[in-house]
């Protein structure tokens, strides 16, 4: 600290003597440091390379801070020892630090170097951590919807539907959340699903006593991808494993699904193999209990699963899907017969120009009897897309399905509802529809969709007016061949 003092004239000339004293004993400080550097120098140079004197170096620190003579009124402090840039290069190619090495600068920059070890080797374990880590991603979906069934059933129902099946309710139609988890080269999810859709979905063979939980379950599946990655093994229930339609809305150009869509399974359970051949082919390989055969297998049997996949590289609403099931599906004591049943889904998508899209499907099957009889189905679908603006989508779809039973079978689909209407079990039948919907997106994750959709059967299928059940059904009876619907609905997705 510098005080305020008062002088006169006999004082300047103490303190100048003071002055030169000082001055003269900061000199020959100086030049004795400068003689100890220069001899420390020339023992360096007898023990390593010299280093180059092309950059300015900064000045050698005093050999002992004792030595150092601090300005007046400056508070003494110990001299900072700085160590070169580690990147710093000498101009022999050397860096900095290795020529300085012999020099009085060596412990410190030992020092710097297992820090900086140090410091590394910690990146590497948090970095170790970090990859450690799984990666998890969610993502859901919610739907609310009305329908109005303009036969207006007693019963409530609009037959032969999934998402909407009700009729004249405003309610939570779907809820679904999915968790997919990735951690090297395993990676999988787990999709649960409640609402008006999962539970009335299945018929009473799928009741509390064999697998309500898959109600809720929809798909849960674990993918291990080989060290040859195009092949990756592949094993849990899936879910809609035929057709372009999904169990969500918002995955759909329509609020409704179609006839072939009710037709197909919906679940499988069991092991496959996947492997990516290139410029967007894929073939996969599995083996499941059968159809909708989860918890349960109603015969000893399995089912055979084979997928020849194609996606445009560069556009994915441009694709092409063939699939080969084959597999016993039948009861071990069913009166046709343990034959196999031959099932072939083959669909796909044209992305015309860029707001027209194109999607057929055909999906079909049969399965010998006992007798020399075949039973069996044919079905087509065929959906149109029309992006006027960028927020706006107008759809049409229309679809049939022919069955056919042989003398000894039964048909495939609607053998019980045949009976429940007083015709024979064998009997063929067909079934089409026409639908229209009009498609809002405002935003990114949502979309609000009006559609109108006409159904039409040769033989008894829906729902009007009283709908009455026999005393000994346990399921309403049909009495209309036609129904005509509109149903207003939202959904939401992240």
């Amino acid at each position: 600290m510098i005080r305020d003092v008062k002088t006169n004239s006999s004082d300047m000339g103490k303190r100048a003597g003071r002055i030169g004293s000082l001055l003269m004993t900061g000199a020959l400080v100086l030049v004795s440091s400068e003689l100890r550097a220069q001899t420390q120098d020339k023992g360096a140079d007898s023990a390593s390379a010299p280093t180059s004197t092309n950059s300015p170096q900064p000045p050698a620190a005093p050999p002992s801070s004792s030595s150092a003579t601090p300005a007046p009124g400056e508070t003494p402090s110990a001299p900072e020892a700085k160590s070169p840039a580690p990147d710093a290069k000498a101009s022999d190619g050397k860096t900095a630090s290795s020529a300085a090495e012999g020099g009085s600068d060596k412990p410190v920059a030992g020092s710097d170097e297992k820090k900086d070890e140090g410091d590394a080797k910690k990146e590497g374990e948090d970095d170790a951590k970090e990859e450690e880590k799984p990666l998890v991603t969610l993502h859901g979906t919610v739907e609310l919807a009305y329908a109005y069934n303009f036969n207006n059933p007693s019963n409530g129902l609009n037959a032969w539907r999934w998402y909407d099946y009700r009729h004249n309710i405003v309610g939570l139609q779907n809820a679904m959340l999915t968790t997919e988890f990735e951690k090297g080269p395993v990676s999988g999810q787990v999709q649960l699903q409640l609402a008006n859709f999962a539970e009335v979905f299945w018929d009473s063979g799928r009741g509390l006593e064999k697998d309500l939980l898959w109600r809720l379950l929809q798909q849960v599946s674990a993918k291990w991808t080989t060290p040859h990655e195009p092949l990756s093994i592949e094993g849990g229930a899936f879910n809609v494993p035929f057709g372009a339609e999904w169990n969500a809305a918002y995955l759909n150009w329509t609020w409704s699904s179609g006839n072939l869509f009710a037709l197909m399974p919906y679940q499988v359970g069991g092991l496959r193999a996947n492997y990516d051949v290139g410029r967007g082919w894929t073939v996969r390989a599995g083996v499941y209990n059968g159809w909708d055969q989860i918890a349960t297998d109603n015969n000893r049997a399995k089912s055979m699963l084979l997928s020849l996949e194609w996606e445009k590289p560069d556009d994915e609403e441009t694709y092409f899907f063939v699939n080969y099931m084959v597999g016993n599906e039948r009861d071990p004591d069913d009166s046709r017969g343990p034959y196999a049943r031959h099932t072939f889904d083959v669909y796909g998508q044209w992305h015309a120009t860029e707001s027209f899209f194109i999607r057929a499907q055909t999906f079909s099957g049969f399965e010998p009897t006992r007798g020399s009889t075949i039973d069996g189905w044919l079905g087509g679908a065929l959906s149109v897309r029309v992006d006027p603006t960028s927020w706006l989508s107008l759809v049409g779809r229309g679809d049939f399905v022919r069955t056919f039973s042989g003398a000894t079978g039964d048909n495939l689909f609607h053998a019980d509802t045949l009976e429940m209407t007083g015709r024979n079990t064998n009997d063929s039948t067909l079934i089409g529809s026409a639908t229209l919907t009009v498609d809002a997106h405002p935003a990114s994750n949502v979309a609000l969709r009006l559609e109108g959709r006409h159904d039409r059967a040769d033989f008894p299928l829906f729902y009007k007016g009283n709908v009455e059940r026999a005393a000994d059904a346990t399921e309403d009876t049909p009495n209309a061949t036609n129904q005509t619907t509109i149903t207003f609905g939202m959904t939401t997705w992240f």
